[in-house]
Protein backbone atom coordinates (compact mmCIF):
# COMPACT_ATOMS: atom_id res chain seq x y z
CA UNK A 1 0.00 0.00 0.00
CA UNK A 2 0.88 3.65 -0.34
CA UNK A 3 1.66 5.56 2.15
CA UNK A 4 -0.52 8.37 0.43
CA UNK A 5 -3.51 6.26 0.01
CA UNK A 6 -3.28 5.34 3.98
CA UNK A 7 -2.75 8.80 5.05
CA UNK A 8 -5.70 9.82 3.10
CA UNK A 9 -8.11 7.37 5.15
CA UNK A 10 -6.51 9.15 8.17
CA UNK A 11 -7.66 12.53 6.96
CA UNK A 12 -10.70 11.47 6.68
CA UNK A 13 -11.13 9.95 10.06
CA UNK A 14 -10.22 12.92 11.20
CA UNK A 15 -12.55 15.34 9.92
CA UNK A 16 -15.21 13.12 11.07
CA UNK A 17 -14.04 13.73 14.54
CA UNK A 18 -13.69 17.11 13.89
CA UNK A 19 -17.15 17.03 12.28
CA UNK A 20 -18.11 15.32 15.83
CA UNK A 21 -16.23 18.29 17.91
CA UNK A 22 -17.95 20.65 15.98
CA UNK A 23 -21.61 19.16 16.66
CA UNK A 24 -20.64 19.18 20.25
CA UNK A 25 -19.52 22.90 20.00
CA UNK A 26 -22.87 23.99 18.13
CA UNK A 27 -25.19 22.81 20.65
CA UNK A 28 -24.02 25.61 23.17
CA UNK A 29 -26.34 28.25 23.92
CA UNK A 30 -25.20 31.07 21.90
CA UNK A 31 -26.01 31.67 18.17
CA UNK A 32 -22.06 32.52 17.31
CA UNK A 33 -21.22 28.65 18.47
CA UNK A 34 -23.92 27.44 16.25
CA UNK A 35 -22.94 29.08 13.20
CA UNK A 36 -19.51 27.96 13.65
CA UNK A 37 -20.09 24.81 14.28
CA UNK A 38 -22.69 24.28 11.29
CA UNK A 39 -19.98 25.90 9.21
CA UNK A 40 -17.34 23.80 10.58
CA UNK A 41 -19.34 20.65 9.63
CA UNK A 42 -19.96 21.91 6.20
CA UNK A 43 -16.42 22.54 5.83
CA UNK A 44 -14.82 19.59 6.62
CA UNK A 45 -17.93 17.49 4.96
CA UNK A 46 -16.56 19.40 1.26
CA UNK A 47 -12.98 18.32 2.34
CA UNK A 48 -13.59 15.17 3.06
CA UNK A 49 -16.05 14.45 -0.12
CA UNK A 50 -12.97 16.08 -2.09
CA UNK A 51 -10.76 13.08 -0.67
CA UNK A 52 -13.10 10.30 -1.65
CA UNK A 53 -14.11 11.68 -4.72
CA UNK A 54 -10.47 11.69 -5.56
CA UNK A 55 -10.18 8.21 -4.15
CA UNK A 56 -12.72 5.99 -5.86
CA UNK A 57 -13.18 8.40 -8.80
CA UNK A 58 -16.15 9.68 -8.38
CA UNK A 59 -18.06 12.03 -10.92
CA UNK A 60 -18.64 16.01 -10.16
CA UNK A 61 -17.36 15.47 -6.74
CA UNK A 62 -15.41 18.80 -7.23
CA UNK A 63 -18.73 20.63 -8.38
CA UNK A 64 -20.10 19.76 -5.58
CA UNK A 65 -17.99 20.36 -2.67
CA UNK A 66 -17.06 23.83 -4.33
CA UNK A 67 -21.18 24.26 -4.20
CA UNK A 68 -20.88 23.12 -0.33
CA UNK A 69 -18.35 25.61 0.47
CA UNK A 70 -19.33 28.61 -1.40
CA UNK A 71 -22.76 28.16 -0.07
CA UNK A 72 -21.71 27.92 3.14
CA UNK A 73 -19.63 30.69 3.97
CA UNK A 74 -22.70 32.84 1.87
CA UNK A 75 -25.29 31.38 4.43
CA UNK A 76 -23.17 32.02 7.34
CA UNK A 77 -22.21 35.56 6.37
CA UNK A 78 -25.71 35.86 5.35
CA UNK A 79 -27.45 34.38 8.37
CA UNK A 80 -24.53 36.49 10.70
CA UNK A 81 -25.90 39.99 8.38
CA UNK A 82 -29.58 39.03 9.05
CA UNK A 83 -28.80 38.59 12.90
CA UNK A 84 -26.78 41.91 13.25
CA UNK A 85 -25.93 43.59 16.37
CA UNK A 86 -26.65 46.93 17.97
CA UNK A 87 -24.72 49.58 16.21
CA UNK A 88 -24.70 51.55 18.54
CA UNK A 89 -21.30 53.34 19.22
Amino acid sequence: MDILFVSKYIVVIALMIMMLAALRASAYKSTSMGLLGSSVIVNAFAVALLIVGGLYNLEFFRDISLALIFFGFVGTVAFAVVLGGDDEW
